[in-house]
């Protein structure tokens, strides 16, 4: 994985109100409105947050007419971070097991 790649994963994680958008959107798919609710703050606000994890393929998102729903994109985080730790050469647990690094 690419320097830039994980520049833009750790600018998604590192803000305090993207990584409560990332424990919501972990448990469930929401819309924007859901999400605004929940993190009380303004729909744009809400929406540059969004926009952001989106770029960083954290989130992706699916329209229905005019709502847009969200959902953590799992496969992609858990990419991110287990390949970051292999580059640090720390293995990963996963469920209590230890994860056997690709090399």
């Amino acid at each position: 994985m690419e320097d830039k790649k994980y520049t833009r994963y750790f600018k998604a994680f590192g803000d305090s109100t993207r990584f409560k958008i990332i424990q919501l959107l972990s448990a469930k798919e929401m819309s924007v409105n859901e999400i605004t609710a929940a993190v009380g703050l303004s729909q744009p606000t809400v929406s540059r947050h969004l926009s952001v994890l989106r770029d960083a393929e954290v989130v992706v998102d699916r329209r229905e007419g005019q709502q847009v729903y969200y959902r953590l994109n799992k496969n992609a985080v858990e990419t991110c971070c287990t390949s970051f730790c292999d580059c640090l050469e720390i293995d990963v647990k996963a469920e209590g097991k230890a994860k056997k690094r690709k090399k």
